[in-house]
């Protein structure tokens, strides 16, 4: 897949940022409800944050992103960690799940950064104005 222009390519890191906001405001307002409706809703949220891992990738692919391979096997751990305490969580083991959902944050974080640097250092001009050559100053 050939990479996209730098306007498209700004738009949509722009559109992974804010569905990864929109991500930890849901993950933020779950950690907050009491232990009883976090279990009830663990599974939704586990499948909100699949849904956003499997559209960053589709945008990450499209952008060519340098690390992509890498990415998609974090996102396949984090995953499969997550869905393979969705019947614990569900049964009332909310500690297990708040603490799961704490690194899964923490992991969605490190991602955002990463995912802000490389595409600012793909995009041309890495928005960075070359300098000139060394001028010697006026005075001498």
């Amino acid at each position: 897949m050939l990479p996209l222009s730098s306007s498209t390519s700004h738009t949509a890191a722009a559109a992974l940022r804010h569905a990864r906001k929109l991500l930890f405001v849901r993950i933020h307002a779950l950690s907050a409800e009491p232990d009883d409706a976090f279990c009830a809703a663990f599974q939704a949220m586990v499948a909100a944050i699949e849904a956003d891992l499997a559209h960053e990738e589709k945008v990450m692919e499209a952008l060519a992103f340098d690390g992509l391979h890498e990415r998609l096997a974090e996102n396949a751990l984090l995953l499969a960690s997550l869905h393979r305490i969705v019947t614990q969580v569900e049964d009332g083991d909310a500690g297990l799940g708040r603490m799961a959902l704490d690194a899964a944050a923490d992991l969605l974080s490190l991602h955002r950064l990463t995912t802000d640097l490389a595409l600012v250092m793909a995009r041309p001009n890495c928005g960075l104005k070359k300098k000139g050559p060394n001028k010697k100053p006026p005075y001498g």
